[in-house]
């Protein structure tokens, strides 16, 4: 089976055990993931932290960023024409962005992505190796190149996959958190 074809499979399969997955278990499972990211070293000494607002079927990041909001300099990532720029979360330079997704305005502080400490990544999948599975959703290709601090893949339990058909640019995260388990790259 060629890559193509192997990709298509694993989003098709994807999709339907996300149609299966309950909206309160997915609520719970999600601040169940952001605790033990919480509970991270890396987390707790990093200062400026990028989480973005994820999109429905990735862990929900909202209440994450308003009980952290001026405890941690939080920054998401925002599109500009072709470009994507990082900007310092504040609840009043919220805008809906892409599918209603909250983002921040224009004119909210820009920040440069060598001062970020630590990314939160929502995802689609993850294989075992903390591979983020293929071109995905959100920002993730622009968003990677721009960053060299640790990378934290979040990611439900049933969407972790083991046979992947990986992008030859895909940068491996540095770990994965699901509910039950944290995945380490090797």
């Amino acid at each position: 089976m060629d890559i193509y074809n192997r990709k298509r499979d694993i989003r098709r399969q994807i999709a339907e055990m996300k149609r299966s997955v309950d909206a309160v278990w997915k609520d719970s499972a999600s601040d169940a993931i952001l605790s033990r990211l919480e509970e991270l070293d890396i987390f707790k000494v990093s200062e400026t932290v990028l989480i973005y607002h994820a999109l429905p079927d990735e862990v929900q990041t909202a209440n994450f960023l308003e009980r952290w909001y001026g405890k941690k300099r939080l920054v998401l990532p925002l599109v500009v024409g072709d470009e994507l720029v990082l900007k310092e979360f504040s609840p009043d330079k919220i805008v809906p962005g892409y599918k209603g997704i909250p983002e921040p305005s224009s004119d909210a502080v820009t920040v440069d992505p060598d001062d970020v400490q630590l990314a939160v990544i929502p995802g689609v999948a993850f294989d075992s190796m903390c591979n983020r599975l293929g071109r995905g959703k959100g920002f993730y290709d622009r968003l990677i190149p721009h960053l060299k601090c640790p990378l934290t893949g979040l990611g439900f339990d049933f969407q972790m996959v083991d046979e992947v058909p990986i992008e030859i640019f895909d940068r491996k995260l540095d770990m994965v958190i699901t509910q039950s388990t944290l995945f380490y790259r090797e």
